[in-house]
């Protein structure tokens, strides 16, 4: 644990804008999560009506969105999302993120591998000790949502659960608020409250624990490569796996057993290991 905080290394936001009032760091931590989900549930609000409409001006068009309900409202919540996302790129820009980070010895393509693989480790382990835990009984909500998400197709569901919720959640959680808060307070705090927001945000004790988990070590990869790439694609990586897995016929249930929990636990610590231990350039 003492190695996981010693990898860290200061970074600096000279170029960045400081906040000199109280209220006015609050209202920048806050408000980006706040307005992308207003983004988001307007535009689908929208895009709904516009939908129920041409269904009731066509009896043809009322069947092909009844027998295609669901992939439709998977690509129209995927087109909210990045439309509420591309409403963020000016504050993203004020932060002055770096995509890939500044490695002058070209470890560039190891870092993203070991990326990639605490990714799909990490959720793997942390969603079979919930599993294990019977804690994903407890939330009607989580249920519920799990069916929802597990109902699409597997191709809409990757694009919207494999790459751009990702990609949105990381622009307001890692790009902006952890990056403000970074900036106002500190790098501890910023991984805590970025987490923690994270967490909240998903409004299910389920998905909760799992996202200030993840999100923690989600924040630890950013502070310790630098790159902006990093948290997207870990994210990316960790909702891939598990969507392939839960869409597979009794996947997720042949993984939660003690053995694989074992097998990706032991992986997942490895890869932090091997990126904690790594010289920073």
């Amino acid at each position: 644990m003492k190695r996981f905080f010693e990898a860290l290394s200061p970074r600096t936001y000279e170029d960045a804008k400081p906040y000199t009032m109280e209220w006015e760091k609050v209202l920048g931590i806050v408000a980006p999560v706040i307005i992308y989900m207003l983004y988001v549930m307007l535009i689908s609000s929208v895009a709904g009506s516009v939908l129920n409409h041409m269904a009731d001006k066509s009896e043809e068009t009322a069947r092909y969105i009844s027998a295609n309900r669901m992939t439709i409202n998977a690509y129209i919540r995927a087109g909210a999302i990045l439309t509420a996302t591309l409403m963020q790129i000016p504050a993203l820009a004020a932060e002055k993120i770096v995509m890939i980070g500044r490695d002058r010895e070209g470890r560039d393509i190891k870092r993203i591998v070991y990326t990639v693989i605490l990714g799909a480790t990490l959720a793997l382990t942390l969603n079979i000790l919930i599993g294990l835990s019977g804690l994903a009984r407890l939330s009607g909500v989580y249920e519920e949502i799990a069916d929802r998400q597990f109902s699409f197709a597997i191709l809409p569901g990757i694009i919207l659960y494999g790459i751009i919720s990702p990609l949105a959640e990381e622009v307001v959680f890692r790009g902006i608020i952890y990056n403000r808060v970074r900036r106002c307070v500190g790098l501890y705090p910023a991984l805590i409250l970025s987490s923690v927001m994270f967490g909240i945000y998903h409004f299910n004790i389920v998905q909760g624990v799992y996202g200030i988990l993840m999100g923690l070590v989600i924040a630890w990869v950013y502070e310790r490569y630098g790159g902006f790439i990093y948290p997207c694609l870990m994210h990316s990586a960790a909702n891939i796996f598990i969507y392939v897995i839960s869409s597979t016929d009794g996947g997720f249930g042949k993984a939660k057993t003690p053995v694989i929990l074992l097998i990706t636990s032991v992986i997942a610590m490895l890869t932090l290991y091997k990126m904690a231990t790594e010289n920073k350039s």
